[in-house]
């Protein structure tokens, strides 16, 4: 049977990662990172639902600018339950160890 047209939607769309891209000073960038995921997301107006995770790039050392990048993803919902009795899949041959 096919899932709603609705329910495939609202799938996808908890799939998307919000992005956002900023330019901070070196001083700023180090406030910012020592803020926990509550007072980034309060920061930043992200949804309660995302886990904000930063990445600064600065291509010249000599500078005081960098642009930062703030990821909000998606919290990871719980592992599926698994019924009594239910025997974990066995892994294919030869991949690891």
């Amino acid at each position: 049977m096919e899932k709603p047209l609705c329910a495939r939607w609202r799938r996808s769309l908890t799939r998307l990662v919000l992005a956002v891209t900023l330019s901070m000073t070196t001083g700023e960038f180090i406030e910012v990172q020592k803020l926990s995921f509550d007072e980034l997301r309060i920061r930043f107006g992200l949804p309660s639902s995302c886990e904000p995770a930063l990445t600064a790039l600065n291509t010249d050392p000599g500078a005081d600018r960098m642009m930062v990048a703030i990821e909000c993803r998606g919290k990871p919902g719980p592992p599926a339950p698994r019924t009594p009795g239910e025997r974990p899949q066995p892994r294919p041959a030869g991949k690891g160890s």
